[in-house]
């Protein structure tokens, strides 16, 4: 298969992120503005939507991915995006009065098409790099790449978008999902060993690999840091920083893009914020190999927690003390940067344990939608909650305690392996004695 046959799923790809993350801002403002006009919207009610987004596809992605195991991929891929089209066309006709069921629905639709989307993709890629190390370490970079170069992309549109079109904003992304569906027609067929072994079969297989020791290990860490996403990405930090709540007077950043040109503000800050995110997905691309994987998400956490010191300080930053800012903004880059080698390191490292199962591809790769999914519940729930009782620095709270789950979930993966290395030495080592022994003997 040639290289470039991959070049329109990850286009497609990138426009599916970019509408993702223009839905975010919108979807935000979208509330904000729904607040203002009689719907009951709360900070709590925001985290349910998200809440019951991720559920959906947490609890269908498993189903999904071993659907497409048994069908073929190529069908997910199509019907993901027409699903998403058809949630997006649908939110500008939110009732004004009660509307959370009517969003809540919609929600369920997107969590659909989530849930059919990513773990067909990313089984895609698996197949694609099958025999090729090297490439599947690069591909999956530029699979992360432009995730997050889309969703850069999608909240500097989004902003934009909201100011000059208001509802008919949502026009724009369903315009943007329907070229996604172009995109994945014209995506070539991988090749995919496809057995169409029963259900109780299957979910033994599934079971197994789940108890997997170095995945097992592996699990509390990777939804940790998928909560972050939850927390960081959702419509949950738009709708704070853009609405005025009392109480908080003491936190800089509360309400801070409040009031006209407050959408453009935070379109240019937080795409400014995930296109940095995605230049450093880059510098990965090329240099991950040269780095041993568990170190760099080791060093991601580190990363998270200058994150946090470095928002804590612009946040009680004071009025009229912006010249703090230069020192807390590169710290905040610095942490950015070495968290972001986290994403690719985990995705290749479950790509290479869906080598020992490659008729189950999709279903392993589909973890990847279950973790991102229950992390990103996780980072939505409690992220309304504690948003809602210490504003701004909840959110921050809320980061500190998961990065201490991922750290410790990661320091004993490490040593575990460590030790596995260090008998896989030993044992190599008594076979090489062994054979000059026969040899000397001989």
């Amino acid at each position: 298969m040639s290289r470039r046959s991959v070049t329109p799923l990850l286009i497609g790809t990138l426009l599916l992120r970019t509408s993702g993350g223009a839905a975010t801002v919108v979807m935000g403002l979208f509330l904000v503005r729904l607040a203002h006009v009689g719907g009951v919207i709360t900070s709590l009610q925001v985290g349910l939507l998200s809440v019951v987004f991720f559920a959906t596809e947490l609890s269908l992605a498993p189903f999904m991915g071993a659907l497409g195991d048994r069908w073929g991929r190529r069908y997910f891929l199509i019907i993901a995006p027409f699903l998403g089209l058809l949630q997006v066309g649908l939110i500008p006709f939110t009732p004004t009065t009660h509307p959370l069921f009517y969003l809540s629905s919609l929600q369920v639709l997107a969590g659909i098409s989530s849930a059919m989307m990513t773990p067909a993709t990313l089984g895609y890629l698996a197949d694609y790099t099958a025999h090729n190390s090297a490439l599947r370490m690069r591909t999956m970079s530029f699979f992360e790449l432009v995730t997050s170069g889309g969703i850069a992309m999608g909240v500097v549109v989004g902003g934009f978008a909201w100011e000059r079109f208001g509802r008919a904003a949502f026009g724009l992304l369903a315009g943007l999902y329907l070229l996604v569906i172009v995109c994945m027609l014209v995506t070539p067929n991988a090749r995919q060993i496809i057995e169409r072994a029963n259900v109780r079969v299957m979910a033994r297989r599934y079971l197994r690999m789940l108890r997997t020791p170095r995945l097992f290990l592996f699990i509390p860490a990777w939804i940790s840091l998928c909560a972050l996403v939850g927390i960081w990405f959702s419509s949950q930090l738009p709708f704070i920083l853009s609405n005025p709540m009392k109480g908080y007077h003491h936190q800089e950043l509360m309400g801070s893009m409040a009031g006209p040109g407050g959408a453009h503000n935070l379109s240019l800050v937080l795409g400014a914020y995930v296109l940095f995110f995605g230049l450093c997905l880059v510098f990965w691309a090329f240099f991950m190999n040269r780095v041993p994987r568990q170190t760099l998400m080791l060093t991601s956490i580190l990363g998270v927690y200058l994150c946090c010191v470095a928002l804590f300080g612009i946040n009680h930053r004071g009025a009229g003390n912006d010249a703090w800012l230069f020192v807390w903004i590169p710290l905040l880059a610095v942490g950015i940067f070495a968290e972001s080698s986290f994403a690719p390191a985990a995705l290749a490292y479950l790509a290479d344990i869906s080598e020992d199962a490659a008729k189950d591809r999709g279903l392993l790769m589909g973890l990847y939608s279950i973790f991102l999914g229950l992390g990103q519940l996780i980072g939505n729930g409690l992220g309304g909650i504690f948003a809602h009782t210490w504003g701004f620095d909840g959110l921050i709270y809320l980061t500190a305690l998961l990065g201490i789950t991922a750290l410790a979930a990661l320091l004993v993966l490490y040593k575990k392996d460590r030790g596995a290395f260090d008998r896989q030495s030993q044992s190599s080592e008594v076979n090489v004695d062994s054979d000059m022994d026969v040899h000397a003997m001989t």
